[in-house]
């Protein structure tokens, strides 16, 4: 046994004379419990980044359609997304899903005040393979978040809905690729 020093924590770890003997660090990471902390600890960092921006992303969402703006809220989708509704059926691509809503929504007046409840929020990790195998991540490349929609007008009952969207890092910023909204 052999005192350790991890993370800046003492610890008694027994190393493997054959960890040390193959000299690579995968070897050492195997030997040494606790050697990925660093490695968990930017990936938490990560998911915590990643989730705010998409929070941003859809406050802004629901205050560019609360205002009555289509373009600027369908400017967060990729321009080959795919949106699916039960009551309006499958749209492919940004300018399409655009003038559904022009058609559907005439006016800043018909499209009410807009938000989102998020209830669940799970990323997506790329991966590549590298040499003998093994895998490296490459981060965070996607979200999917699934959500509460609620649409309330000065004039006629509230509106709400389930969603399930689909986020991709493409050229280094979010855009939705799916949106399934019932």
């Amino acid at each position: 046994m052999k005192d350790v020093q991890i993370n800046g924590r003492r610890s008694r770890r027994r190393v493997s004379m054959v960890a040390i003997s193959l000299g690579t660090p995968l070897a050492l990471m195997l030997a040494l419990p606790g050697c990925g902390d660093s490695d968990r600890a930017m990936t938490e960092q990560a998911e915590l980044e990643a989730i705010d921006q998409i929070e941003a992303i859809m406050l802004a969402q629901s205050e560019d359609w609360s205002r009555g703006d289509i373009e600027s809220f369908t400017s967060v989708y990729a321009e080959d997304c795919t949106y699916l509704s039960a009551t309006a059926g499958l749209f492919q691509g940004r300018e399409a899903l655009t003038e559904r809503y022009r058609a559907g929504y005439p006016g800043p007046e018909a499209m009410g005040t807009l938000g989102f409840e998020i209830l669940e929020m799970r990323p997506a990790f790329v991966t590549t393979k590298q040499f003998f195998g093994a895998f490296e991540s490459e981060g965070i490349g996607g979200m999917s978040v699934v959500a509460r929609w609620n649409l309330t007008y000065p004039d006629k009952e509230p509106s709400s809905g389930l969603t399930l969207i689909v986020f991709r890092r493409i050229s280094g910023e979010w855009q939705i690729v799916q949106d399934a909204s019932m």
